[in-house]
């Protein structure tokens, strides 16, 4: 892969977003399984947004480091990955907060690829969160490619990992596996777009 300098990687840079910091969780299991599963076609990181303070307007020079290292961590990633679980309907406070602290930035989720996930012990996975946040990453302000194709919903997700933190769901597999192949060329795409700005 080559980036705007033609310096050639091996790998896709990628950041992740996880709207769960509770040790063990389901979705944090989603994002390390995804991270192992494609470790020689990507280079993971997971960035840490619970700390965040909440978006308030201010000059660049005021901002917070933590916000700034956020934003030069997603500006450099070729794409991004969002596991969200699912409260009242809604996506979390923390991927919220974080998408907005980025939109203060112009053009840095513009077309952007992103992946969305998600894990929860209920029927529908995270199904109405993902849903949201698909909204909101796809206004006029932020106008970020997301993968439209098959959705990773892990339902009923404590029978979903064994003791590990693996998925064990060979239906869960597959649909990864084949958002993943439309997450990559969306990412492919989104590079030749580079190319010729």
């Amino acid at each position: 892969m080559t980036n705007k300098l033609g310096v050639i990687r091996l790998t896709m840079k990628v950041v992740a977003l996880c709207g769960s910091s509770k040790p063990g969780s389901y979705n944090q299991y989603l994002v390390e399984y995804l991270r192992k599963k494609y470790i020689n076609e990507m280079n993971l990181q997971v960035l840490q947004i619970d700390d965040l303070p909440f978006l308030k307007f201010m000059k660049y020079e005021d901002l917070p480091s933590k916000v700034r290292y956020l934003c030069s961590s997603v500006q450099s990633a070729d794409a991004m990955v969002i596991a969200t679980p699912e409260i009242n309907h809604g996506m979390t406070a923390n991927i919220k907060n974080a998408i907005d602290w980025c939109s203060m930035y112009p053009r840095l989720l513009f077309h952007k690829p992103i992946m969305l996930m998600g894990a929860s012990t209920g029927p529908l996975g995270t199904v109405r969160a993902q849903m949201q946040l698909r909204q909101v990453l796809e206004s006029p302000q932020i106008n970020a490619k997301v993968t439209r194709g098959v959705e990773c919903l892990v339902t009923n997700a404590a029978d979903r990992f064994d003791e590990k933190g693996n998925l064990n769901s060979q239906k869960s597999i597959d649909i990864m596996e084949q958002q993943f192949n439309e997450f990559k060329q969306l990412i492919k795409e989104r590079n030749q777009e580079l190319a010729h700005e």
